[in-house]
């Protein structure tokens, strides 16, 4: 918690010039740098330390401390000790905005500001924890999004562009894995691959009762949606995390290429099911045929299938 303190008439009119929607965060920063700047002995307002700055920038070369740099310093650390990266980052910023209202420029170059994209520990999903988490995923719809990134190694962008007339003949065929064949959306590079019983059996699960036609989204829902609902259990079944989550739906494609990387599938294979640009990727696609590709697939199908 930050304590509450009575900001000078400098920070105030600072703050009266801002944006409403930045003024919140400003003031809460402004406070904390005043509750370090009164402990850390240096003075009582932030006046003080505008004085103190333009004091030392009057000086000769050599003579001076470089105060707003060496405080400024002083007060990310302290700030570490206490709050998120992202917050120390907002408060730094707060007074070095504050400097600059009055044309004091405070460079926040030298002073070890923590990662603006803290490096996000990835989960060490095994194929029992793939299960157990999309286990917990109630809407059918997105159920069905999460098996298919992890059985076939596609992007959920990929996933979502699938259309009825992609898989009617196999699907109604009962063929099984059942194929994407494709673009990647990203980079237009030919590639198929497949989901097995278990992306088959939600898919299932997805469709029923809709009326489809050739052009009917596979998985209606957006993108957005299948992140929030991610997101949303990962709190749930990690509790805090730092960063980005670690349980995210492209989470379930790394797990797709670590997994099948395990079983010694040949890496060649793994990036050309993904859609990853491979040399003379046009002749990769053609070395098999649909069927051989199924083929070499289905050879590792049951590390991506957990036990019923």
């Amino acid at each position: 918690m930050i304590k509450l303190t009575t900001l000078d008439d400098s920070a105030q009119e600072f703050l009266d010039a801002v944006k409403l929607g930045s003024r919140k965060v400003y003031r809460s920063g402004l406070q904390a740098f005043q509750v370090f700047y009164e402990k850390a002995g240096y003075g009582k307002s932030l006046t003080n330390f505008l004085d103190s700055v333009e004091a030392d920038m009057r000086l000769p070369r050599r003579e001076r401390k470089r105060v707003a740099r060496n405080v400024l310093k002083e007060f990310v650390r302290y700030c570490k000790e206490r709050w998120k990266p992202k917050t120390v980052r907002a408060y730094a910023a707060a007074v070095q905005s504050f400097a600059g209202y009055f044309d004091i420029k405070v460079t926040t170059r030298y002073v070890d500001l923590p990662s603006s994209n803290p490096v996000s520990k990835k989960f060490p999903w095994s194929l029992e924890k793939v299960a157990e988490f999309i286990g917990m995923i109630e809407h059918p719809t997105i159920k069905a999004v999460g098996v298919a990134i992890f059985q076939s190694g596609l992007s959920i962008g990929d996933v979502l562009a699938q259309t009825y007339g992609d898989i009617k003949y196999e699907f109604e065929q009962g063929i099984v894995p059942l194929c994407f064949d494709l673009a990647r959306i990203k980079t237009d590079v030919p590639y198929m691959s497949f989901i097995g019983k278990w992306g088959v059996s939600t898919l299932k699960e997805n469709l029923e009762g809709r009326t489809l036609q050739l052009d009917s989204q596979l998985y209606p829902i957006s993108a957005r949606s299948v992140e929030i609902c991610f997101q949303d259990l990962a709190q749930e079944w990690l509790g805090e995390y730092e960063g980005q989550n670690p349980c995210k739906p492209h989470s379930l494609r790394a797990a797709f290429r670590t997994l099948l990387g395990d079983a010694k599938a040949d890496r060649d294979d793994v990036e050309f099911w993904m859609g990853h640009q491979l040399p003379e990727q046009q002749r990769v696609y053609h070395s098999r045929s649909r069927d051989g590709w199924r083929a070499l697939y289905l050879q590792y199908e049951k590390f991506l299938t957990p036990k019923a």
